[in-house]
């Protein structure tokens, strides 16, 4: 297989656009879709971004849940799309397939893991598209290219037929151009129920301190339109938690929880198949298989302090504003440095929904010298119709 790091490319997969039709009559009928190349589609091999998984198992015998209701609600399937091997990373380059091209900022990273669904949908060759979220995968993506994109509450969406990464991690999202077809979709993909009223408005001002001024500075003009509709924001630390000394902790307890579960899905059959790897990805599941029992049992623990944490701070409709991600998308094959700095800062405070198993939305409302940034807002968990609903409004 050619090293194809770094070599801008569709973000389909080229042999795997088999549009399959949806229902005859449904609230999606006319949408056009994708899925990102870790979720089963009957007839095909779910690949996970590496080629040596894809050529050593068997197409799936059917839909997973999550592509089947939206068949079933009338869009149609285009085809499945590029990811980083087995949904780990943030970057968007695959060893094994390039790099899918940023329709909002060409030559630009288009982030990952679910760099290819963001990238047809960026390029506007679908409505909207899945992509999964551990750890920032449909969040910084839907930054980078200029996109809505939702990370559900854990145990909205079903992972079923959904290859895992970090399962206690996991969510399955989706992408839009338009804040109506995200909640459209929404509809659909959340058996979707009347939310609450929206309470105190909540910017975390140790986040934006991640981001930078620049980042704030771009983010603003949204600050002020989402105080407008949700009332006068009230700056706080999110992060400040007893034993915990800044943002940079939060970022252990991701590690660990997200590494040890990773090398826990797939670690043996990395050691026994010895598969070609892009750079990088088999330290991290390696690197995950060093834990202890120790340190992923004070890790767990503290997750849980953490959620009791936000789970407060969140209680009665609050909405907390975060950066969608922590900086503009850097060019295509930039130093490894630019990007380990990306992944450091994302981990600092893109971990508080994942750990704490809560909603988050991109919304696409900031530019950083003409690059897309988003505003993220985080609201308790199953408040995800609330996210919704703002977006719309917001984008109204």
């Amino acid at each position: 297989m050619s090293d194809l790091f770094g070599q801008e490319v569709s973000g389909f997969l080229d042999d795997e656009r088999h549009p399959v039709a949806g229902a005859a009559a449904g609230p999606l009928k006319g949408l056009t879709f994708a899925v990102k190349d870790i979720i089963d589609v009957a007839g095909h091999v779910t690949g996970g971004g590496n080629a040596d998984w894809r050529r050593t198992h068997e197409p799936a015998a059917n839909n997973a849940p999550a592509v089947q209701v939206l068949l079933d609600a009338g869009a149609t399937l285009a085809g499945k799309t590029i990811t980083e091997e087995f949904a780990y990373g943030m970057i968007g380059e695959n060893f094994h397939y390039g790099t899918p091209r940023n329709g909002a900022a060409p030559g630009h990273i288009p982030g990952g893991s679910s760099s290819g669904s963001a990238s047809v949908v960026s390029a506007g060759e679908v409505d909207f598209a899945l992509g999964t979220d551990t750890g920032g995968s449909v969040r910084v993506p839907a930054s980078f290219c200029g996109l809505y994109g939702l990370r559900p509450s854990h145990g909205r969406v079903p992972l079923a037929g959904i290859l895992p990464l970090a399962p206690s991690l996991d969510t399955c999202g989706w992408f839009a151009r338009d804040a109506d077809i995200m909640r459209r979709v929404g509809e659909v993909m959340l058996d979707w129920q009347t939310p609450p009223a929206s309470g105190r408005f909540l910017v975390a001002r140790d986040a934006f301190g991640v981001a930078g001024d620049a980042v704030r500075a771009a983010l603003s003009p949204a600050l002020a339109r989402a105080g407008d509709i949700l009332g006068a924001p009230a700056e706080i630390d999110a992060g400040a938690l007893h034993g915990m000394a800044d943002l940079g902790d939060w970022a252990k307890v991701m590690q660990v929880i997200r590494g040890s579960e990773a090398a826990a899905s797939h670690l043996s059959w990395i050691t026994a198949t010895d598969p070609v790897m892009g750079p990088g990805f088999r330290d991290r599941f390696e690197a995950g298989g060093r834990y202890t029992r120790e340190e992923i049992g004070a890790a767990t623990a503290t997750r849980a302090r953490i959620e009791g944490h936000l789970d407060a701070m969140l209680a009665d409709g609050a909405i907390l504003a975060v950066p969608a991600a922590p900086a503009p998308p850097p060019p295509v094959r930039s130093p490894e440095s630019v990007y380990d700095d990306l992944r450091m800062k994302n981990e600092m405070y893109n971990s508080m929904a994942p750990l704490a198993r809560l909603p988050q939305i991109s919304l696409p409302l900031g530019q950083v010298d003409g690059l897309p940034i988003g505003l993220g807002l985080v609201a308790a968990h199953g408040n995800d119709e609330l996210l919704l609903d703002i977006a719309v409004a917001m984008g109204a």
